[in-house]
């Protein structure tokens, strides 16, 4: 395991957070994600106010009915709307923080978008949207809350409903319980929203799953994961994004 990419996020905050992560398919494919993702050129000197700044650009997300902009995010971090544009902008270069081609507004902060997807996840009365299907299941685990994910069959459009317990770290009800999760590896074009995201989806059961694989894989490998492995997935990445430095679990505001 002391070969796994990692780095410290923040004083006494590993990123991603491999003790979360207890499965071999799940450290199969959480390794697959960030060689996709190429880790090491995008958080290449990665620093205290891009990560100011992306927290409050994830938390914007979830606290607001529409998504932050430079002069919410400056309030927030008490930085100049100057500063903070330029920090958004870098993060956009390392594909933390998508933004919108035509007029820069910011449409989504790994694990949270403004664009409509098929994983609708409750968290603290608000319904927000994920990135994808691991995105879902690492939000609760980020918030230091229980979510409910609204999602659907990528293969047949059934609905799926997956509850968190514990603060969002464990698994309380799957619905239907054959469901599993595909983790694909493509990743194209300097963004996962696009790329990446679009073939991290649930199905309903594993049959579905191997039609669709047939069909629509388009080149993409990847593994199969029952719901707890993905989780295990999402909380290894996105716990950590909000968990202060030193590693006390919490959101930062």
């Amino acid at each position: 395991m002391s070969a796994l990419p990692s780095f410290e996020l923040r004083a006494g905050v590993a990123f991603p957070d491999w003790t979360a992560v207890t499965s071999p398919a799940s450290a199969d494919a959480l390794a697959a994600i960030l060689s996709a993702f190429d880790l090491a050129k995008n958080w290449s000197g990665y620093d205290d106010e891009e990560d100011c700044v992306r927290q409050a650009a994830i938390e914007g997300l979830a606290e607001l009915d529409s998504a932050p902009n430079t002069a919410w995010i400056a309030v927030r971090t008490g930085l100049d709307e100057d500063r903070v544009s330029a920090l958004l902008g870098r993060l956009a270069t390392r594909d933390l923080v998508v933004r919108d081609g035509g007029s820069s507004a910011i449409v989504g902060a790994y694990p949270l978008t403004t664009m409509s997807t098929e994983h609708r996840v409750g968290l603290d009365g608000k319904v927000t949207h994920a990135m994808c299907a691991v995105d879902a299941l690492g939000i609760g685990a980020m918030f230091d809350a229980d979510v409910v994910i609204k999602s659907s069959c990528r293969a047949c459009g059934g609905s799926i409903r997956i509850a968190t317990k514990d603060r969002g770290v464990a698994l309380d009800c799957v619905e239907p319980g054959t469901t599993v999760v595909w983790s694909g590896n493509q990743y194209d074009g300097a963004c996962a929203a696009t790329s990446l995201c679009t073939v991290i989806p649930f199905f309903c059961s594993e049959a579905h799953l191997e039609d669709w694989w047939r069909t629509n894989r388009s080149g993409s490998e990847g593994y199969r994961l029952t719901p707890d492995e993905a989780m295990q997935i999402g909380r290894a990445l996105f716990a950590p994004v909000l968990t202060r430095a030193g590693g006390a679990v919490g959101r930062l505001a």
